[in-house]
């Protein structure tokens, strides 16, 4: 070590709470206004999980004629997927297939209040898969 230079110190990090490490599990009770009135959803949020189990309900990789894997995006599978998976009751009470047939003015106004394919996709850039 040079006479003018400090030692290096360790900066310890703080301890993380098990808590902050984990997505809550209680459902978050949200008011939606749709055109026919208000609906009451309650939503969990996905967790890493969660996020990993979408991709492959609605991303699918097939080769193009050069032989380049290409993604296909099924919009679709993707909204299934939110709905069933965070939305965990409804008032007025509809079950999952009413969910699943929902109008298209009373889908507009809850995917407002649900996780977007962009906030889902943005959350996967960088990350690495499981496996990886």
């Amino acid at each position: 070590m040079k006479p003018n230079q400090q030692p290096k110190v360790k900066q310890m990090a703080e301890k993380a709470i098990a808590s902050d490490l984990i997505t809550g599990t209680d459902a978050e009770e949200t008011r939606v206004e749709t055109p026919y009135g208000e609906m009451t959803l309650w939503i969990r949020p996905l967790s890493w999980v969660d996020r990993q189990k979408a991709l492959t309900k609605f991303v699918s990789l097939s080769a193009d004629g050069e032989g380049n894997m290409a993604p296909k995006i099924d919009f679709g599978g993707y909204w299934k997927f939110v709905l069933t998976t965070c939305i965990e009751r409804t008032e007025p009470a509809l079950t999952t297939k009413q969910l699943l047939n929902i109008r298209p003015e009373v889908g507009a106004a809850i995917q407002a209040v649900l996780p977007s394919f962009e906030d889902l996709m943005a959350g996967m850039a960088g990350a690495s898969g499981p496996l990886e």
